[in-house]
């Protein structure tokens, strides 16, 4: 069952562990962070980052890369759907994490860099757009927003199957998707590259710029309108 937390509700370390819950809303953390494409995430994600960098991390799942982040001498604000996941989280990491869903989730001061690791994937397609948006809100010009998604090696959907598994993903993206899907938002792609998860499969990565204004510009909005569906280019099957 998924939970609906207060926007600034935190979980302590001093809380008890809980196990996970069977949902994660928009904090699903996949894939592990003993995946060698997670890895190679985490240093590509550093070379962008000034040494002290406040980062976001949203939907940070248990907290194996919150404490990786905080290993690295940054300060990192964390939030997680799930009450259970943000207690465990809390206790790995030392420090308190957030208990919020995405949408709920902001600051006065904005951020130096997000790192949303597997976690917009368990949004539906369509909040895809708005989610981004949100995260942009929260972020400085010019900074960056590390996401990851499984890849969309399908000829007609974008959609997950549905699953019983505690971490309910819902799209599959590929390049040519990424690409259409933040043509109409405040991000230049910076660097896109897949990798292999020997228990959940290729999954895209990909590494965004804020760009300096957050609305959007008439070239963009020429490159691509739409109401729903992210639309498939039939060049990307």
């Amino acid at each position: 069952m998924s939970i609906l937390p207060l926007p600034n509700h935190d979980a302590s370390p001093g809380q008890p562990s809980a196990s996970p819950l069977s949902s994660h809303d928009a904090s699903c953390s996949l894939p592990s962070v003993a995946d060698p494409g997670t890895l190679s995430a985490r240093q590509r994600f550093l070379k962008q980052l000034a040494a002290g960098a406040h980062l976001l991390e949203a939907g940070c799942g248990a907290g194996e890369d919150l404490l990786f982040f905080r290993q690295q001498g940054l300060m990192v604000t964390a939030f997680d759907a799930s009450l259970a996941q943000a207690k465990l989280a809390s206790r790995r990491s030392g420090q308190p994490v957030r208990v919020c869903r995405l949408e709920q989730m902001h600051s006065a001061l904005p951020f130096d860099a997000i790192w949303a690791s597997g976690s917009l994937p368990c949004l539906a397609e369509e909040e895809l757009a708005p989610a981004l948006m949100h995260l942009a809100g929260l972020l400085k010009p010019r900074a960056p927003l590390y996401c990851s998604f499984p890849y969309d090696e399908s000829e007609h959907s974008c959609a997950v199957v549905p699953s019983q598994d505690e971490y309910p993903l819902q799209t599959r993206l590929d390049e040519a998707r990424l690409q259409q899907l933040i043509a109409t938002l405040p991000f230049d792609l910076h660097q896109s590259w897949s990798s292999e998860d020997a228990v959940h499969g290729r999954w895209l990565h990909a590494l965004l710029i804020r760009l300096p204004e957050l609305a959007p510009t008439r070239h963009q909005y020429r490159r691509r309108r739409f109401k729903g569906p992210i639309p498939r280019n039939s060049s990307s099957s």
